[in-house]
């Protein structure tokens, strides 16, 4: 990869990890959630490895009762990877509203992938997905 196509890559995750997601999560939290609730969540999770919380604001669709989440530009990125395996615990804020969800990331081009890849792509059309995009499944923690 060139050099120069490299450190731009870098300079935009560190402005986008430092300086837009702060805000966007700032935003969420507030009682202006609703300028970017219908399109963003945040998603709270413990990594994996590192067991250090993490939050971060991710564009989702909704599929039935779930949210549907997928890692745009995947090799960029590596929050997704603390999915892989087991079904994890995750704390999700939409529209101003704290719960309790269980993530899973789906195999790709199994059914289930390409139903929650179809949810996502009507919702954002213009979106380009590619066919093996990693997607995250969260489910509500339903209380009896």
């Amino acid at each position: 990869m060139d050099a120069d196509i490299r450190r731009a890559r870098t300079l935009a995750a560190r402005v986008r990890a430092h300086v837009v997601n702060p805000v966007v999560r700032g935003l969420l939290r507030s009682p202006a959630h609703r300028v970017l609730s219908r399109s963003v969540l945040l998603l709270a999770y413990t990594g994996r490895r590192s067991g250090v919380r993490r939050e971060l604001p991710a564009v989702y669709a909704v599929l039935g009762d779930r949210f549907v989440v997928v890692a745009g530009q995947p090799d960029t990125k590596t929050w997704w990877r603390n999915f892989a395996g087991d079904v994890r615990p995750v704390t999700v804020t939409v529209a101003g509203r704290r719960g309790s969800c269980r993530a899973r990331l789906l195999e790709p081009r199994t059914a289930e992938h390409q139903l929650a890849l179809d949810a996502y792509r009507r919702r954002y059309p213009r979106v380009p997905v590619e066919e093996a995009t990693p997607v995250l499944v969260l489910s509500p923690d339903h209380q009896p």
